[in-house]
């Protein structure tokens, strides 16, 4: 009985062991296949990632054609299909004051076939006012590069009897519900500057949303709104011919491209600098290499002495910069706008 109950034991524990042994040699055989597997796969998307670009790139823009967004990116499209020898194409996907497009971008996939050209409203602002954002603005994105910057412009109809800075002021006191200021749409970089300014000089004007820059500047040349502020591309023109006045600029310094025309320090305000900006972007956790082509090659777009013309001509100043240097740059911008969306209490449903 012993003898058999001994035999069992050993029979059983052999088993056991010849069980455990097949066990480990089976996790083996998956652990060795799933490191070749993933091996295979890093190995291709390094190979794919240093032949980028293989198939047309697309470019987003998250609002309709014609803006100073859509100007840039049609020229930074433009340059890279010639200097990738590939076609960039540019697809407009406006609506929700940019949410849409930016959302779009979001969640393709990180091979650098997909592109946004953002700017301080969509990778900045917009996701800090709403109450439920769907991104983050830094860790959704992949920074390539900083492609141009223009200051804000306060403006009045040239027939109005507002000359300066301080007669807007003074209107407000005398007479709030008659001052208006338009914008492109609330939570848009114009729209946060108002703020600080009403903030900071004691006013209180009647905020009325456009969906966009046109349709305000329509009615500002009507005569039915009292002022805006505005990208200097949007007006100038109607500067140029007299039919709107500059009162002030929203840059550290004197636009180069407004010189005539003072600072908001200058007219009584401090510390009011904000510039409007636009920037190349893709998805998060894009490839290093496809990273470094892309920026590569817009640098030196943006080194082109024609290209910088190009942009100056708009009304814009061309600026260019490398991924890590962008990075830095939104990530400032974000901190900075926190702070200033929290102190005016700025949301959206």
């Amino acid at each position: 009985m012993r003898i058999r109950c001994a035999c069992e034991i050993f029979i059983n524990k052999k088993s056991w062991n010849r069980r455990q042994d097949m066990r480990a040699l089976l996790l083996d055989a998956i652990r060795k296949i799933s490191m070749a597997v993933f091996s295979l796969a890093a190995f291709m998307s390094v190979a794919q990632a240093q032949n980028y670009p293989t198939r047309p790139i697309k470019i987003v823009v998250a609002g309709p054609s014609g803006g100073g967004t859509d100007f840039l990116a049609r020229l930074v499209a433009d340059k890279l299909a010639k200097e990738f020898q590939q076609s960039v194409i540019v697809e407009n996907r406006p609506g929700a004051s940019g949410l849409i497009g930016t959302k779009y971008v979001r969640q393709a996939q990180p091979d650098g076939y997909t592109l946004i050209m953002g700017h301080a409203a969509t990778h900045a602002i917009l996701p800090l006012i709403h109450t439920d954002p769907t991104y983050d603005p830094i860790k959704d994105f992949t920074p390539i590069s900083l492609i141009a910057t223009a200051p804000e412009v306060l403006v009045v109809p040239a027939k109005s009897p507002i000359k300066t800075f301080a007669d807007l002021l003074r209107l407000a006191k005398a007479k709030p519900s008659a001052a208006t200021y338009g914008t492109p749409g609330i939570g848009q970089p114009q729209h946060i500057l108002a703020l600080r300014v009403m903030k900071q000089a004691g006013i209180n004007m009647l905020h009325v949303p456009y969906n966009g820059s046109s349709p305000a500047l329509t009615d500002l040349l009507g005569g039915r709104l009292t002022s805006m502020f505005v990208t200097p591309a949007a007006v100038m023109p109607f500067i140029h011919s007299g039919k709107i006045r500059a009162l002030a600029v929203s840059s550290q310094t004197r636009s180069k491209i407004m010189p005539d025309v003072p600072t908001l320090e200058e007219a009584g305000l401090t510390g009011l600098y904000q510039v409007g900006w636009f920037g190349l972007f893709g998805p998060a956790h894009m490839p290093k290499p496809v990273v470094g082509t892309l920026s590569q090659a817009v640098m030196k777009i943006m080194a082109d002495p024609a290209i910088r013309k190009q942009i100056s001509a708009s009304y814009m100043e061309p600026e260019g910069s490398t991924p890590e240097q962008f990075a830095a740059f939104q990530a400032a911008e974000v901190a900075k706008f926190r702070k200033i969306v929290a102190d005016a209490n700025v949301k959206i449903n």
